[in-house]
């Protein structure tokens, strides 16, 4: 257990009983308390992840013949914090086969490449395909296990965790077109999914597998969850749930706020929402596992919401998520990533020339980017959760207390129009650093990359970049306490990092 120094943070403010209350400036008070002490939250090495389709490899990673230096490039901004090797999973399930070779090819090179630092490195796990593996009358044509041998095969020994075994097998037969049809439901599922377990394990390639892969929105499928757990546990190294805050699917749209607002952070609609996943994992702590994975996860389901995903409150959205996740024990999340047509993702590029031999242009490095590494950040040098708490709703603080016994606390203002003027009592300690991440006149709907909106975190932004670099001066304002105490303000619809070393 590492040494602790005991001490108290408390961002607190003059005000009577800590009511809210307005300054002369129009700020108004809150009161913030960090208790390095309390029990931390150990969060896993690799927690942050990627969730890609393994057809768009060669739109992202690269070739058999090239890398794309700039997706390399993102890729070192965010692994540059990393305590473990972050995990890619790629999605293939029912997915066009033709450049498999060639896109395991470019992962392999990704993997070595980066295996000089195994901490800042890469892992993945591969998807097989379980939809096409039975016909309508229920055969096994053994396509998943035939997969698995040749996945095995391709990638160098470490790189592939585990076989994810389809993708949301709980709504195949909803899906358009299904992918099942007649008799399609639990228990249909877990008899053919056995059956593949089986087939995979006789190839006897050593991953074992990622599952059930669920989207885990349906009440009939998810009643069942425990069930899964409990009676597959022997075969499964990952168990693996999907979750989106929102949905823009049929028709279907969210108010353009939306991430802003408490909802978005545990939908009563997804069943792996942080709120909900505590039995989950005591069930899978019952049956010696804990590896949960929320393997696929962004704002807004189908792709995105324009005017919402790819807006800064994304990034403001995205880092309350991945700690109320942390908070609860889950090992990782997986953020969706496409290069087609999408408002969620964190990065696009343009795929130029002929294959192989592509070259890549940033298309867009989307807000919800910079909250990815504000995460990363955060948990920097073995950072653990420590409590923190908020006398208002819309102020929300995390803190971590890393290997060096340096604080870090992150407030997140998802007020659309209060700026909050906080002091931050700490006695003993020298000089606090700010990463201050703000958007155009502390804009929630200020984009990055259309020509009147602007991005920064510690004075620095991603817009106009061409190969992935920051861009413009860093500027890191430093807090002298007085008396211990240190006065910060934090603007409306933005959020600071407070480092005190």
């Amino acid at each position: 257990m590492k040494q602790r120094i005991v001490f108290r943070i408390s961002l607190a403010v003059v005000a009577l009983c800590g009511l809210l209350t307005s300054s002369a400036q129009g700020q108004s008070t809150a009161s913030v308390v960090v208790n390095p002490n309390a029990v931390a939250t150990t969060v896993s090495p690799g927690f942050l992840g990627l969730s890609m389709v393994l057809s768009e490899t060669q739109h992202f990673v690269g070739t058999q013949t090239v890398q794309n230096p700039i997706f390399g490039q993102l890729l070192t901004n965010l692994t540059q914090y990393q305590n473990g090797r972050l995990q890619i999973r790629e999605l293939r399930d029912e997915q066009d086969t033709n450049q498999t070779a060639n896109n395991l090819s470019a992962l392999s090179t990704l993997f070595n490449d980066v295996s000089t630092a195994p901490s800042k490195g890469v892992s993945y796990f591969v998807g097989v395909d379980f939809a096409d593996n039975f016909d309508s009358s229920g055969t096994d044509n053994g396509t998943a296990a035939t997969q698995a041998s040749e996945i095995a095969a391709a990638m160098p020994a470490g790189s592939v965790l585990s076989f994810e075994i389809g993708n949301e097998p709980d709504l195949y037969a909803s899906s358009s077109p299904a992918r099942r049809t007649g008799t399609w439901n639990y228990t249909v599922f877990k008899q053919q999914y056995e059956q593949v377990v089986t087939d995979i394990e006789a190839k006897n390639t050593g991953i074992p597998m990622d599952a059930p892969v669920f989207a885990a929105v349906s009440n009939s499928w998810a009643s069942n969850i425990d069930d899964f757990i409990t009676s597959e546990t022997a075969h499964l190294a990952l168990f693996d749930l999907h979750y989106y805050a929102g949905n823009h699917c049929n028709g279907h749209s969210e108010t353009a706020d939306y991430l802003m607002t408490d909802t978005a952070i545990n939908p009563s609609t997804e069943y792996a929402r942080p709120n909900n996943v505590a039995g989950y994992l005591s069930t899978l702590h019952s049956a010696g596992r804990s590896n949960f994975r929320i393997g696929e996860m962004n704002s807004i389901a189908c792709q995105g919401q324009s005017g919402v995903s790819d807006r800064f409150q994304s990034a403001l959205w995205f880092m309350d998520q991945a700690f109320n996740y942390a908070a609860e024990g889950v090992s990782g999340i997986n953020v969706f990533t496409l290069n087609a047509t999408s408002y969620y993702s964190p990065f696009q590029f343009n795929t130029n020339g002929a294959a192989p031999n592509y070259t890549w242009t940033v298309k867009q490095i989307n807000p919800i980017y910079y909250g990815m590494i504000m995460t990363a950040m955060m948990l920097q040098n073995s950072g653990e959760l420590i409590s923190a708490t908020s006398n208002q709703s819309s102020l929300k603080a995390w803190a971590t207390l890393d290997a060096s016994n340096t604080v870090r606390t992150l407030l997140i203002n998802k007020s659309e129009s209060t700026d909050y003027s906080v002091s931050l009592n700490l006695s003993g300690r020298g000089t606090a650093t700010l990463w201050q991440l703000t958007a155009s006149n502390n804009d929630y709907t200020a984009s990055d990359y259309t020509s009147g909106d602007q991005i920064t975190l510690g004075g620095r932004t991603f817009k106009g970049s061409t190969d992935g670099t920051w861009q413009g001066t860093q500027s890191l304002p430093t807090v002298v306490p007085n008396n211990g105490v240190y006065t910060i303000t934090i603007p409306h619809s933005s959020a600071v990092i407070i480092k005190v070393p």
